[in-house]
C-alpha cells in the first residue's frame, strides 16, 4: 500500500512538474512597439523599440542606407529615428520615419526609399517626440 501511493505521488510530481516548470519560468513578453499602428508588418510588429534599435535599414536599391537608432511616438503614430549619415549616435541629421513604411525582405528590414529620400524626411526633434525604451508604456 506503501509503494502504491508512493508511485501515485511521483506519478503526481511528473505530470505536473513541466506544466509548473512552465509557469514559474516564461516571463511575459512586453508589448510590441508598433501595437498602436495597425498598418506595420507583422513582423515588426512583433518587436519592441530595443529589439528595433540598431537595425540596418535597406533601401530600395538592396543597399544598407540607414539605422534604427531608436522609435519615438507623436500623438498615436510611432516612428524610426534613422541615422541616414553613416556616423552613428542622435546628430542634427537623424531623421524620423513612420514604422508603417518600413517592411521585412527576407530577414532584412527594408524601406521603398533610396538615402538621398530619407535625408529629405522631416529632421528628428527631441522635443517634439516621446521616446519609446524597451515596450510601450
Amino acid at each position: 500500500m506503501k509503494s502504491m501511493m508512493t508511485a501515485f505521488g511521483l506519478a503526481v510530481l511528473v505530470a505536473g512538474g513541466p506544466a509548473f516548470a512552465q509557469s514559474t519560468t516564461t516571463a511575459p513578453k512586453p508589448p510590441a512597439v508598433a501595437s498602436t499602428d495597425g498598418q506595420i508588418d507583422p513582423t515588426l510588429a512583433r518587436m519592441n523599440a530595443d529589439q528595433l534599435k540598431g537595425k540596418n535599414i535597406y533601401g530600395s536599391d538592396g543597399k544598407d542606407i540607414a539605422e534604427i537608432e531608436g522609435v519615438v511616438r507623436k500623438g498615436d503614430r510611432t516612428f524610426a529615428v534613422l541615422d541616414v549619415d553613416g556616423v552613428g549616435g542622435f546628430s542634427g541629421k537623424d531623421v524620423v520615419l513612420p514604422l508603417s513604411q518600413l517592411h521585412m525582405s527576407g530577414d532584412k528590414i527594408a524601406v521603398n526609399m533610396t538615402k538621398n529620400q530619407l535625408q529629405g524626411l522631416e529632421k528628428w526633434q527631441k522635443d517634439q517626440y516621446e521616446d519609446i525604451k524597451g515596450a510601450l508604456k
